[in-house]
Protein backbone atom coordinates (compact mmCIF):
# COMPACT_ATOMS: atom_id res chain seq x y z
CA UNK A 1 0.00 0.00 0.00
CA UNK A 2 1.14 3.63 -0.93
CA UNK A 3 2.26 5.55 1.63
CA UNK A 4 2.63 9.09 1.63
CA UNK A 5 5.98 9.87 2.81
CA UNK A 6 5.06 13.86 3.54
CA UNK A 7 3.00 12.63 6.33
CA UNK A 8 6.16 11.37 8.59
CA UNK A 9 7.56 14.43 10.82
CA UNK A 10 7.74 18.11 9.66
CA UNK A 11 10.97 19.20 7.93
CA UNK A 12 12.53 22.16 9.10
CA UNK A 13 11.06 24.71 6.98
CA UNK A 14 7.20 23.22 8.03
CA UNK A 15 4.66 25.57 8.50
CA UNK A 16 1.36 24.38 11.03
CA UNK A 17 -1.21 26.75 11.28
CA UNK A 18 -2.92 27.01 15.08
CA UNK A 19 -6.45 28.42 14.89
CA UNK A 20 -7.07 30.04 18.54
CA UNK A 21 -5.11 32.22 20.63
CA UNK A 22 -6.83 30.75 24.01
CA UNK A 23 -4.49 28.54 26.12
CA UNK A 24 -4.67 25.48 23.95
CA UNK A 25 -3.42 27.28 20.97
CA UNK A 26 -0.53 29.16 22.66
CA UNK A 27 0.31 25.64 24.89
CA UNK A 28 0.36 23.93 21.44
CA UNK A 29 2.79 26.65 19.69
CA UNK A 30 5.11 26.59 23.14
CA UNK A 31 5.36 22.72 23.07
CA UNK A 32 5.67 22.53 19.33
CA UNK A 33 8.10 25.34 19.12
CA UNK A 34 9.59 23.56 22.50
CA UNK A 35 10.20 20.06 21.20
CA UNK A 36 11.19 21.52 17.54
CA UNK A 37 14.11 22.96 18.76
CA UNK A 38 14.93 19.81 20.54
CA UNK A 39 14.90 18.23 17.50
CA UNK A 40 17.05 20.75 15.43
CA UNK A 41 13.80 22.00 13.36
CA UNK A 42 12.99 25.49 12.24
CA UNK A 43 9.34 25.74 12.30
CA UNK A 44 6.69 28.26 10.87
CA UNK A 45 4.14 28.38 13.66
CA UNK A 46 1.61 30.50 12.74
CA UNK A 47 -1.73 31.89 15.45
CA UNK A 48 -5.13 33.50 14.75
CA UNK A 49 -6.78 35.24 16.88
CA UNK A 50 -9.29 37.64 16.29
CA UNK A 51 -9.48 38.94 19.84
CA UNK A 52 -6.99 41.80 21.69
CA UNK A 53 -6.75 40.12 25.01
CA UNK A 54 -5.00 43.95 26.39
CA UNK A 55 -8.72 45.31 26.43
CA UNK A 56 -10.83 44.83 29.47
CA UNK A 57 -14.59 43.91 28.80
CA UNK A 58 -15.98 41.54 26.65
CA UNK A 59 -13.97 42.51 23.68
CA UNK A 60 -11.27 41.03 25.38
CA UNK A 61 -12.76 38.08 27.65
CA UNK A 62 -12.44 34.61 26.95
CA UNK A 63 -15.92 33.51 29.23
CA UNK A 64 -14.19 31.97 32.00
CA UNK A 65 -13.86 31.42 35.39
CA UNK A 66 -10.48 30.94 35.18
CA UNK A 67 -9.52 28.15 37.92
CA UNK A 68 -6.37 26.67 37.22
CA UNK A 69 -4.56 24.35 39.31
CA UNK A 70 -1.01 25.08 40.28
CA UNK A 71 -0.06 22.03 38.59
CA UNK A 72 -0.08 23.89 35.48
CA UNK A 73 2.35 26.19 36.64
CA UNK A 74 4.65 23.40 37.49
CA UNK A 75 4.31 21.72 33.98
CA UNK A 76 4.88 25.41 32.15
CA UNK A 77 7.79 25.91 34.40
CA UNK A 78 9.63 22.65 32.58
CA UNK A 79 9.91 24.63 29.20
CA UNK A 80 11.12 27.68 31.27
CA UNK A 81 7.58 29.80 31.27
CA UNK A 82 7.39 31.49 34.70
CA UNK A 83 3.73 32.89 34.92
CA UNK A 84 4.18 36.48 36.52
CA UNK A 85 2.58 36.92 39.98
CA UNK A 86 0.64 40.11 39.06
CA UNK A 87 -1.50 37.75 36.78
CA UNK A 88 -2.49 35.55 39.75
CA UNK A 89 -5.46 37.56 41.24
CA UNK A 90 -6.06 35.22 44.25
CA UNK A 91 -4.58 31.97 45.32
CA UNK A 92 -7.39 29.94 46.84
CA UNK A 93 -6.66 28.17 50.47
CA UNK A 94 -10.39 27.28 50.70
CA UNK A 95 -13.38 25.77 49.40
CA UNK A 96 -17.01 26.18 51.56
CA UNK A 97 -19.77 24.15 50.50
CA UNK A 98 -23.54 25.64 50.77
CA UNK A 99 -26.43 23.20 51.19
CA UNK A 100 -29.37 23.40 52.28
CA UNK A 101 -28.68 21.61 55.61
CA UNK A 102 -25.12 23.21 56.57
CA UNK A 103 -22.08 24.45 55.34
CA UNK A 104 -18.42 23.02 55.22
CA UNK A 105 -15.48 24.12 54.97
CA UNK A 106 -12.30 22.48 52.88
CA UNK A 107 -8.61 22.83 52.72
CA UNK A 108 -6.14 21.56 49.98
CA UNK A 109 -5.95 18.13 50.84
CA UNK A 110 -2.12 18.17 49.75
CA UNK A 111 0.55 20.36 48.67
CA UNK A 112 0.25 19.29 44.96
CA UNK A 113 -3.66 20.04 44.97
CA UNK A 114 -3.61 24.03 44.65
CA UNK A 115 -5.48 26.46 43.33
CA UNK A 116 -5.05 29.85 41.85
CA UNK A 117 -7.61 32.49 39.63
CA UNK A 118 -6.43 34.21 37.08
CA UNK A 119 -8.52 36.77 34.34
CA UNK A 120 -8.69 35.17 30.54
CA UNK A 121 -9.05 37.82 29.43
CA UNK A 122 -7.90 41.82 30.94
CA UNK A 123 -10.80 41.97 33.41
CA UNK A 124 -13.83 43.61 33.59
CA UNK A 125 -14.22 47.18 32.80
CA UNK A 126 -14.40 48.71 35.80
CA UNK A 127 -14.16 52.23 37.10
CA UNK A 128 -10.78 51.56 38.35
CA UNK A 129 -7.47 50.95 35.60
CA UNK A 130 -5.68 48.24 35.90
CA UNK A 131 -1.85 49.07 36.05
CA UNK A 132 -0.42 46.06 34.29
CA UNK A 133 -1.23 43.54 31.69
CA UNK A 134 -3.18 40.63 34.05
CA UNK A 135 -4.87 38.40 30.90
CA UNK A 136 -3.56 34.90 31.53
CA UNK A 137 -4.55 34.02 27.73
CA UNK A 138 -2.55 37.32 26.93
CA UNK A 139 0.56 36.01 28.80
CA UNK A 140 0.49 32.84 27.19
CA UNK A 141 -0.01 34.46 23.65
CA UNK A 142 2.83 36.82 24.22
CA UNK A 143 5.67 33.81 25.33
CA UNK A 144 4.61 32.18 22.37
CA UNK A 145 5.48 35.49 20.14
CA UNK A 146 8.74 35.95 22.06
CA UNK A 147 9.62 32.15 21.12
CA UNK A 148 8.70 32.71 17.59
CA UNK A 149 5.34 32.09 17.03
CA UNK A 150 3.82 34.87 14.58
CA UNK A 151 0.38 36.13 15.60
CA UNK A 152 -2.51 37.22 12.94
CA UNK A 153 -5.10 39.00 14.41
CA UNK A 154 -8.05 37.91 12.68
CA UNK A 155 -10.33 35.14 12.22
CA UNK A 156 -10.33 31.73 10.63
CA UNK A 157 -13.66 31.24 8.35
CA UNK A 158 -12.44 27.90 5.99
CA UNK A 159 -10.55 25.32 6.52
CA UNK A 160 -8.99 23.05 3.43
CA UNK A 161 -7.18 19.90 4.08
CA UNK A 162 -6.57 18.48 0.26
CA UNK A 163 -4.96 18.09 -1.83
CA UNK A 164 -2.94 20.54 0.37
CA UNK A 165 -4.00 22.39 3.58
CA UNK A 166 -4.56 25.95 3.98
CA UNK A 167 -6.94 28.09 6.01
CA UNK A 168 -8.53 31.06 4.90
CA UNK A 169 -9.52 34.84 6.94
CA UNK A 170 -10.83 37.80 4.68
CA UNK A 171 -7.46 38.58 3.90
CA UNK A 172 -7.10 35.24 1.83
CA UNK A 173 -5.83 31.52 2.30
CA UNK A 174 -2.17 31.05 4.38
CA UNK A 175 -0.79 27.24 2.99
CA UNK A 176 0.23 25.15 6.03
CA UNK A 177 1.89 21.20 6.74
CA UNK A 178 -0.79 21.27 9.81
CA UNK A 179 -3.88 22.74 11.06
CA UNK A 180 -4.56 22.75 14.49
CA UNK A 181 -7.82 23.01 15.70
CA UNK A 182 -7.87 25.14 18.91
CA UNK A 183 -10.82 27.60 18.86
CA UNK A 184 -12.86 27.04 21.93
CA UNK A 185 -16.75 26.21 21.98
CA UNK A 186 -17.85 29.85 21.45
CA UNK A 187 -16.50 30.90 18.42
CA UNK A 188 -18.08 31.36 15.11
CA UNK A 189 -18.33 28.61 12.61
CA UNK A 190 -15.55 27.48 10.95
CA UNK A 191 -16.00 26.02 7.19
CA UNK A 192 -14.70 23.13 6.30
CA UNK A 193 -13.84 21.82 3.01
CA UNK A 194 -13.23 18.76 2.90
CA UNK A 195 -14.13 17.32 6.18
CA UNK A 196 -17.23 16.59 8.17
CA UNK A 197 -15.93 17.90 11.79
CA UNK A 198 -18.56 18.08 14.30
CA UNK A 199 -17.46 20.35 17.44
CA UNK A 200 -18.15 18.97 20.90
CA UNK A 201 -21.76 18.80 22.81
CA UNK A 202 -22.41 22.06 24.37
CA UNK A 203 -24.27 22.87 28.03
CA UNK A 204 -24.95 26.50 28.85
CA UNK A 205 -23.88 28.75 31.73
CA UNK A 206 -24.47 32.15 32.80
CA UNK A 207 -21.56 34.66 34.42
CA UNK A 208 -20.89 37.76 35.60
CA UNK A 209 -18.29 39.73 37.33
CA UNK A 210 -18.72 42.39 40.04
CA UNK A 211 -16.82 45.09 41.59
CA UNK A 212 -16.99 47.34 44.17
CA UNK A 213 -13.83 49.41 43.71
CA UNK A 214 -13.33 48.83 47.87
CA UNK A 215 -12.07 46.36 50.38
CA UNK A 216 -15.57 44.65 50.97
CA UNK A 217 -15.35 42.22 48.31
CA UNK A 218 -11.61 41.41 49.04
CA UNK A 219 -12.67 40.84 52.42
CA UNK A 220 -15.79 38.97 52.29
CA UNK A 221 -14.32 35.75 49.98
CA UNK A 222 -10.69 36.27 50.90
CA UNK A 223 -9.13 33.40 49.26
CA UNK A 224 -12.01 31.55 49.69
CA UNK A 225 -14.41 30.23 46.75
CA UNK A 226 -17.87 29.07 47.60
CA UNK A 227 -19.72 26.30 45.89
CA UNK A 228 -23.47 26.80 46.28
CA UNK A 229 -25.91 23.63 45.85
CA UNK A 230 -29.47 24.70 46.19
CA UNK A 231 -31.97 22.51 47.33
CA UNK A 232 -34.50 23.54 45.15
CA UNK A 233 -32.80 22.87 41.75
CA UNK A 234 -33.14 26.13 40.04
CA UNK A 235 -29.45 25.38 39.05
CA UNK A 236 -26.78 22.29 39.08
CA UNK A 237 -24.30 24.64 41.11
CA UNK A 238 -22.80 28.26 41.26
CA UNK A 239 -19.86 29.74 42.54
CA UNK A 240 -18.13 32.83 43.93
CA UNK A 241 -14.90 32.88 42.80
CA UNK A 242 -12.29 35.80 44.13
CA UNK A 243 -10.22 37.72 41.71
CA UNK A 244 -8.84 40.66 43.68
CA UNK A 245 -10.23 43.24 43.62
CA UNK A 246 -13.40 41.91 42.07
CA UNK A 247 -15.25 38.50 42.18
CA UNK A 248 -16.81 36.01 39.30
CA UNK A 249 -19.95 34.13 40.04
CA UNK A 250 -20.58 31.39 37.80
CA UNK A 251 -23.81 29.57 37.65
CA UNK A 252 -24.26 26.24 35.86
CA UNK A 253 -27.53 24.24 35.05
CA UNK A 254 -29.59 22.65 32.54
CA UNK A 255 -32.22 25.56 32.98
CA UNK A 256 -30.39 29.06 32.70
CA UNK A 257 -32.31 31.76 31.90
CA UNK A 258 -31.49 35.66 31.88
CA UNK A 259 -33.05 35.89 35.77
CA UNK A 260 -31.11 33.31 36.94
CA UNK A 261 -27.83 35.46 38.11
CA UNK A 262 -30.46 37.62 39.65
CA UNK A 263 -32.36 34.94 41.75
CA UNK A 264 -28.65 33.24 43.10
CA UNK A 265 -27.45 36.98 44.02
CA UNK A 266 -30.47 37.17 45.96
CA UNK A 267 -30.01 33.99 47.92
CA UNK A 268 -29.42 34.54 51.81
CA UNK A 269 -26.20 32.85 51.75
CA UNK A 270 -25.13 35.22 48.75
CA UNK A 271 -25.79 38.17 50.11
CA UNK A 272 -24.50 37.62 53.37
CA UNK A 273 -21.35 37.63 51.40
CA UNK A 274 -21.67 40.53 49.27
CA UNK A 275 -22.45 43.02 52.56
CA UNK A 276 -22.00 46.25 50.06
CA UNK A 277 -23.94 45.47 47.58
CA UNK A 278 -21.28 45.39 44.56
CA UNK A 279 -21.86 46.33 41.03
CA UNK A 280 -22.33 43.42 38.30
CA UNK A 281 -20.10 45.50 35.35
CA UNK A 282 -20.29 42.63 33.06
CA UNK A 283 -22.03 39.17 32.25
CA UNK A 284 -22.45 36.97 29.57
CA UNK A 285 -23.99 33.07 28.99
CA UNK A 286 -21.15 31.20 27.88
CA UNK A 287 -21.04 27.07 26.34
CA UNK A 288 -19.14 24.73 27.57
CA UNK A 289 -18.04 21.29 26.14
CA UNK A 290 -19.29 18.69 27.52
CA UNK A 291 -18.48 15.53 25.31
CA UNK A 292 -15.94 15.04 22.20
CA UNK A 293 -15.40 16.38 18.86
CA UNK A 294 -15.76 14.06 15.65
CA UNK A 295 -12.92 13.48 14.01
CA UNK A 296 -10.29 14.66 16.74
CA UNK A 297 -8.01 13.89 14.15
CA UNK A 298 -6.73 13.21 10.32
CA UNK A 299 -4.26 13.83 7.94
CA UNK A 300 -2.81 16.98 8.92
CA UNK A 301 -5.29 18.46 11.12
CA UNK A 302 -5.90 17.51 15.04
CA UNK A 303 -8.04 19.13 17.13
CA UNK A 304 -6.47 20.17 20.72
CA UNK A 305 -8.62 21.86 24.20
CA UNK A 306 -12.28 22.63 24.07
CA UNK A 307 -12.54 22.32 20.28
CA UNK A 308 -11.40 18.19 20.61
CA UNK A 309 -11.91 17.09 24.55
CA UNK A 310 -11.85 18.22 27.98
CA UNK A 311 -12.62 17.31 30.90
CA UNK A 312 -15.97 17.34 31.87
CA UNK A 313 -16.92 21.14 33.91
CA UNK A 314 -13.67 20.95 35.73
CA UNK A 315 -10.09 22.01 34.68
CA UNK A 316 -10.50 23.34 31.50
CA UNK A 317 -7.18 24.69 31.36
CA UNK A 318 -5.57 22.08 32.45
CA UNK A 319 -6.62 19.68 30.00
CA UNK A 320 -6.17 22.30 27.06
CA UNK A 321 -2.30 21.51 28.26
CA UNK A 322 -2.54 18.36 28.15
CA UNK A 323 -3.81 17.72 24.69
CA UNK A 324 -2.42 20.11 23.21
CA UNK A 325 1.25 18.69 24.55
CA UNK A 326 0.56 15.02 23.74
CA UNK A 327 -0.88 16.45 19.75
CA UNK A 328 2.42 18.56 19.59
CA UNK A 329 4.53 15.50 20.57
CA UNK A 330 3.47 13.61 18.13
CA UNK A 331 3.53 16.38 15.47
CA UNK A 332 6.97 16.86 15.72
CA UNK A 333 8.26 13.71 16.84
CA UNK A 334 6.54 11.26 15.18
CA UNK A 335 3.93 12.79 11.88
CA UNK A 336 1.28 14.44 11.20
CA UNK A 337 -0.92 11.40 9.74
CA UNK A 338 -4.27 9.99 11.05
CA UNK A 339 -2.84 6.69 11.99
CA UNK A 340 0.17 8.74 13.97
CA UNK A 341 -2.67 10.32 15.80
CA UNK A 342 -4.92 7.85 16.60
CA UNK A 343 -1.60 5.53 17.99
CA UNK A 344 -0.15 8.37 19.63
CA UNK A 345 -2.64 11.53 20.59
CA UNK A 346 -5.60 9.12 20.63
CA UNK A 347 -4.97 7.16 24.03
CA UNK A 348 -4.66 10.31 25.63
CA UNK A 349 -8.16 11.47 24.33
CA UNK A 350 -10.00 7.80 25.21
CA UNK A 351 -8.61 8.07 28.60
CA UNK A 352 -10.15 11.61 29.17
CA UNK A 353 -13.59 9.91 27.87
CA UNK A 354 -13.36 7.41 30.17
CA UNK A 355 -12.51 9.49 32.86
CA UNK A 356 -15.60 11.96 31.86
CA UNK A 357 -18.07 8.63 32.32
CA UNK A 358 -16.87 8.42 36.18
CA UNK A 359 -17.52 12.40 36.44
CA UNK A 360 -20.65 11.93 34.98
CA UNK A 361 -21.88 9.12 37.51
CA UNK A 362 -20.04 11.26 40.32
CA UNK A 363 -21.91 14.28 39.36
CA UNK A 364 -25.37 12.49 39.24
CA UNK A 365 -24.92 11.10 42.40
CA UNK A 366 -24.30 14.62 43.76
CA UNK A 367 -27.56 16.05 42.22
CA UNK A 368 -28.95 13.69 44.23
CA UNK A 369 -28.15 14.36 47.58
CA UNK A 370 -28.30 17.84 46.72
CA UNK A 371 -32.22 17.51 46.66
CA UNK A 372 -32.31 15.36 49.46
CA UNK A 373 -31.67 16.55 53.05
CA UNK A 374 -31.63 13.60 54.40
CA UNK A 375 -28.69 12.66 52.10
CA UNK A 376 -26.96 16.00 52.73
CA UNK A 377 -26.22 16.02 56.33
CA UNK A 378 -24.58 12.37 56.65
CA UNK A 379 -22.25 13.69 54.03
CA UNK A 380 -21.58 16.99 55.62
CA UNK A 381 -21.29 14.68 59.03
CA UNK A 382 -18.77 12.51 57.36
CA UNK A 383 -16.79 15.55 56.22
CA UNK A 384 -16.57 16.85 59.80
CA UNK A 385 -16.01 13.63 61.44
CA UNK A 386 -12.57 13.38 59.34
CA UNK A 387 -11.35 16.38 59.96
CA UNK A 388 -9.47 15.27 63.27
CA UNK A 389 -7.59 12.87 60.78
CA UNK A 390 -3.79 12.86 58.87
CA UNK A 391 -4.81 14.23 55.84
CA UNK A 392 -4.29 11.38 53.87
CA UNK A 393 -7.24 9.87 55.50
CA UNK A 394 -9.30 12.16 54.60
CA UNK A 395 -10.75 10.81 51.60
CA UNK A 396 -14.32 12.42 51.50
CA UNK A 397 -12.76 16.35 51.93
CA UNK A 398 -9.97 14.59 49.28
CA UNK A 399 -12.97 13.41 46.86
CA UNK A 400 -14.88 17.08 47.12
CA UNK A 401 -11.87 19.17 46.65
CA UNK A 402 -11.02 17.02 43.87
CA UNK A 403 -14.61 17.86 42.43
CA UNK A 404 -14.52 21.28 42.80
CA UNK A 405 -11.51 22.19 41.45
CA UNK A 406 -10.13 18.72 38.78
CA UNK A 407 -6.79 18.05 40.44
CA UNK A 408 -7.73 14.70 40.56
CA UNK A 409 -8.83 12.53 37.70
CA UNK A 410 -12.58 11.28 37.85
CA UNK A 411 -11.84 7.95 37.91
CA UNK A 412 -9.28 8.36 41.20
CA UNK A 413 -12.18 10.33 42.96
CA UNK A 414 -14.92 7.54 42.19
CA UNK A 415 -12.10 5.10 43.31
CA UNK A 416 -12.20 6.99 46.78
CA UNK A 417 -16.08 7.48 46.84
CA UNK A 418 -16.58 3.58 47.18
CA UNK A 419 -13.53 3.17 49.41
CA UNK A 420 -14.67 1.21 52.47
CA UNK A 421 -13.32 3.31 54.87
CA UNK A 422 -15.36 6.15 53.71
CA UNK A 423 -18.47 4.26 53.47
CA UNK A 424 -17.82 3.18 57.12
CA UNK A 425 -17.61 6.49 58.41
CA UNK A 426 -20.75 7.77 56.12
CA UNK A 427 -23.00 4.87 57.52
CA UNK A 428 -21.93 5.83 61.02
CA UNK A 429 -23.35 9.50 59.62
CA UNK A 430 -26.21 8.78 58.38
CA UNK A 431 -26.83 6.79 61.71
CA UNK A 432 -26.08 9.58 63.54
CA UNK A 433 -28.19 12.34 61.24
CA UNK A 434 -31.41 10.15 63.24
CA UNK A 435 -30.14 11.42 67.03
CA UNK A 436 -32.33 14.95 67.49
CA UNK A 437 -30.02 17.92 67.18
CA UNK A 438 -31.17 21.48 67.52
CA UNK A 439 -29.86 22.48 64.11
CA UNK A 440 -27.79 20.90 61.19
CA UNK A 441 -24.68 23.00 62.60
CA UNK A 442 -25.07 21.37 66.50
CA UNK A 443 -24.99 18.24 64.34
CA UNK A 444 -21.78 18.50 62.08
CA UNK A 445 -20.32 20.61 65.53
CA UNK A 446 -21.21 17.26 67.57
CA UNK A 447 -19.31 14.95 65.08
CA UNK A 448 -16.65 16.88 64.78
CA UNK A 449 -15.67 17.14 68.64
CA UNK A 450 -16.80 13.59 69.03
CA UNK A 451 -14.04 12.72 66.79
CA UNK A 452 -11.61 14.44 68.07
CA UNK A 453 -11.79 13.11 71.55
CA UNK A 454 -11.68 9.55 70.03
CA UNK A 455 -8.55 10.65 68.29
Amino acid sequence: MFKDSSLDRLPTGARIAVIGGGPAGSFFALFALHYARQAGLNLHVTLFEPRDFTRPGPKGCNMCAGLIPTRVLRELAEIGLVVPERIIRARIRQYTLHTAAGQIRLSPPDPEAGVISVYRGQGPPCAFPWPEPISFDGFLLEAARARGAEIILERVTAIALRPHPGVTTPRGTVPADLVVLATGVNCRTIHFTDLTYRPPPRQLMAQAELCSGGEALQAAPGGTVHVFLPGDGAFTFGTLVPKEPCLNVSLLGPELTSSSLDRFLELPEVMALLPDAPRRVCGCRPHIAVGAARPLYADRFVAVGDAGITRLYKNGIGTALRTARRAAETAIQQGVSASVFHAQYGPLCREIARDNWAGRFLFAFTHVFQHHRRLTLPHLGSIAAEQALAPGEQLHSRLLWGMFTGVYPYRELLGMALHPRLQARLFASFLSSFVPHPSPHAYLADISSREKSAV
